[in-house]
Parts: C-alpha cells; structure tokens; sequence
C-alpha cells in the first residue's frame, strides 16, 4: 500500500476542498472499470460532480450533449480510440476547447510525460496514486492560484499563447511572490522539478529571472 505524502494534512485538505467544491464537474475516462469506481467514490465524496466514460467514444457523446465539465481525467492506453486521439478529439469540440486535460496513466516513463505536455495536457498523473496528492492535482488544474486578483489579464493570455497549463500555473504563483519551494508543496511537484519548469518559462518568454515574469503579469 502506498503512504501518504508526509506533511500533507489529508484531512483539512479533503475538508476545505468540499466546502467550495460542489458544483464543479470533472469527467473520467478510462477503459478500466474498477479504477473509474475507485476515482469516482474519491471525487463523489470530496463534492465533486462526476461522469464515467468507458472509451474515448463515450467521452465525446457527453461533451457534443453540451455537458459542461471544469476538468477531464483522460487515460493514455485506452484500446481502439487511445488518449491522445481522445484529446485532439476534444479540442475539435467547441464545448472541449477549453477544458483542461489530465492525463491518467500506469506508465512512468517521462517520454510519456513530455508527450503529454507537449499535446497540451494540465496535468499527467502516474497510476497507482496517493489520494491526497491526486484530489490536490486536480484542485490545483482547476482552480486559479491568484484569482485573477492581481494578474494583469490581458498579459496572462498572451503567456497562454506560449507556456503549457503547468508553466502559466507556475508563472502565477510566481507573479504572487511564492518561492519555487512554497510552488512545489503547493503544486504537490518536486523542488527539483520546479526549478525545471521555471527555466522552461524563462527559456520559452526570453526573460531573465524570476523578477521579470513578476513584473509582467502584476497590473500597474
């Protein structure tokens, strides 16, 4: 059985997390009966609203219904119509265009992961996961880190233009003055990996340092 992550207070999280939570509808595709069951009693019982979908097919009858869903969870190695044949899919829908995608998937590989950002993906979640760290990757894809309070928003979309959704992720926080640390427990992420992402912005934007993506997106 896999362990919790330490330091990470299950309780309070599964707690604020469902006093703000209802409402929100996330779709879960998956060709595996019992992980869509066992992700489904985890989302259900945080306040999430959930549907199933047993092939990419399916996730596509619910989106051309006009569902409108926050977050879709979408496994990789699906039969007949796989995940990134799913994903393009659902970007082709006007109601899919926007949602963000995490990719579910039991292969560890970061060729994988790499392949998964580079289509698009929020978010890429190794099978099996820590509950707490999987509900937290989800609330992290869907929610903003600043509200939109002190991001300047016209700027953030350009970046959007050019940084996957973890990098903008990032670059909020950043505009909010959190350290990579204070990113990586919030993110659930490794410092290292952190770092990574953070030179990938700058590499991506042409800025310097961390202060110029600050500057940027904080409003005048």
């Amino acid at each position: 059985m896999m362990e919790s992550v330490e330091g990470f207070d299950h309780e309070n999280m599964e707690k604020s997390t469902e006093e703000w939570m209802e409402g929100y509808r996330i779709l879960c595709v998956d060709d595996d009966i019992n992980m869509l069951n066992t992700v489904e009693d985890i989302l259900i019982n945080t306040g999430y609203s959930v549907s199933l979908a047993k092939s990419g097919k399916q996730a596509l009858e619910y989106i051309k219904k006009g569902i409108q869903y926050q977050l879709v969870l979408l496994d990789v190695d699906m039969p007949g119509m796989d995940g990134y044949e799913t994903f393009r899919a659902i970007r082709e829908l006007d109601n899919g265009n926007g949602v963000p995608i995490i990719f579910l998937t039991s292969m560890d590989d970061p060729d994988f992961e790499i392949k998964g950002f580079e289509y698009g993906a929020a978010d890429y979640i190794t099978k099996p996961f820590v509950k707490s760290v999987f509900l937290a990757r989800i609330k992290n894809r869907i929610t903003s880190p600043l509200k939109g309070k002190d991001i300047e928003t016209k700027r953030l979309k350009d970046l959007a233009g050019v940084l996957s959704p973890l990098e903008l992720t990032v670059a909020e926080y950043i505009a909010g003055g959190f350290s990579n640390h204070e990113i990586a427990e919030k993110t659930n992420y490794s410092y290292g990996y952190i770092k990574r992402v953070v030179s990938g912005i700058l590499e991506k934007t042409e800025m310097s340092n961390r202060s110029d993506i600050r500057h940027f997106l904080k409003t005048n």
